[in-house]
């Protein structure tokens, strides 16, 4: 007798993993979540966990929101597990060519009661002596942004969908998607076909590759990004909030319980260089010179770093879009093939809501929050209509 589901969720990261939750709590039904090797494998694996709000289009800041209260909240709102997430504050610096920009988001995200403000650089200097503010005109604040542990957040995803009935299966590719004439039909795992007529795509940066067969050409490009993590001497032990260096397209944050900061890249000149053709290419290599660069950034804003030593270097991936927006929507020439793939460094901030809108938006609910997922529609791309924000920062593009 062939297995049946009411609804499967294809990845076993953050995302997927929070979809087939928010299932759960609704009583979908039986709800399998399928993972080909480990969960949080992929752009949940490996990536520094920032948790903000600062994003330049007031759609994506509302849902960066809307996740920060759930992180927040997250014991109490997800079963008593832990995210791993630290409100140590986020600190924006801009150079001068920003500052305009600057003032528009921070005065956008107040009228949206997000908690930022701006602030003085003796401010900030005073919060983070050994920041070196050279060549920044201005920054801004949000105390309640901080990050959290990727890889732990699906974990905790996951054990509360197991709560909740949901078999969640590692080590479980889907081999083969079924359709027949009225849509989706099943998939193919290596223990045999599981009948199904609603397939949710959460597979990140394996988003072109999984949907080839179908003849669905996803403009999703696998992207590794690279992490150096770096031991802070005695002197600088404290714990520092996270920085959004926009002058020099870089973001830090320290480790709550080790004295050490970590330093990823947000300058998106360098994703052409860093993209692989295929996702199952990513072996956590590193690109040349990428790590010394990032280490340079780090010493300019800390100098008292360059007494520290490097303790790593690794690299994560990610599902980048050619607006570096997600594409989440229902594939109408395919009933039953629901997507949320593409976050292109966004999904783990966003997974909480994400998760909560894509149960509504699955099970036909409909709301103001669930209605603005129209911006992310696979259409975008064939009717050259890309996301694109109000305002921009010179440099960082769709990245903020």
């Amino acid at each position: 007798m062939v297995e049946t589901a009411d609804i499967i969720v294809v990845g076993g990261g953050c995302i997927g993993a929070s979809i087939a939750l928010h299932l759960a709590e609704r009583k979908a039904g039986k709800i399998l979540l399928l993972e080909k090797k480990e969960l949080a494998n992929g752009a949940s694996g490996k990536g520094i966990g920032i948790i903000r709000t600062h994003y330049t289009h007031p759609i994506l800041a509302e849902l960066a929101h809307q996740s920060l209260q759930r992180y927040h909240q997250f014991p109490e709102r997800y079963g008593g597990y832990d995210a791993g997430f630290h409100a140590c504050g986020y600190y924006i610096l801009v150079g001068e060519a920003d500052v305009e920009t600057l003032h528009q988001v921070v005065q956008q995200h107040q009228s949206m009661n997000i908690n930022i403000d701006l602030v003085k650089l003796q401010h900030v200097q005073e919060k983070v002596p050994h920041l070196n503010l050279t060549n920044v005109a201005a920054a801004a604040y949000e105390p309640d942004s901080g990050y959290g542990s990727p890889p732990q957040t699906t974990r905790a995803f996951a054990k509360r969908a197991a709560d909740l009935g949901v078999e969640v299966r590692t080590q479980t590719p889907v081999l083969d998607i079924m359709v027949d004439s009225e849509g989706i039909e099943g998939v193919v795992t290596p223990t045999g076909k599981i009948a199904t007529r609603t397939v949710i795509d959460c597979v990140g940066p394996w988003a072109r590759k999984f949907t080839e067969q179908l003849g669905l050409e996803f403009p999703v490009t696998p992207v590794v990004e690279h992490v150096v993590v770096v031991e802070r001497p005695s002197e600088f032990a404290q714990i520092h909030p996270v920085v959004s260096d926009l002058v020099n397209l870089c973001y830090m944050r320290s480790d709550a319980e080790q004295p050490l900061t970590r330093i990823g890249n947000s300058d998106p000149k360098y994703h052409p260089q860093f993209s692989l053709k295929d996702a199952d290419d990513f072996k956590g290599q590193l690109f040349e010179n990428i790590t010394e660069e990032l280490h340079k950034k780090l010493l300019h804003r800390f100098p008292i770093l360059e007494e520290g030593k490097v303790v790593d270097t690794y690299s994560g991936i990610w599902g980048v879009t050619p607006d570096y927006q997600p594409i989440i929507d229902k594939l109408e020439h395919l009933p039953g093939l629901y997507c949320a793939v593409g976050f292109s460094g966004h999904g783990y901030k966003l997974s909480p809501i994400i998760g909560e809108l894509m149960s509504q938006y699955v099970l036909g609910a409909t709301n103001d929050l669930v209605n603005q997922l129209k911006l992310f529609r696979f259409g975008r791309f064939q009717e050259n209509n890309l996301v694109k924000s109000p305002i921009s920062y010179s440099q960082a593009k769709g990245l903020r």
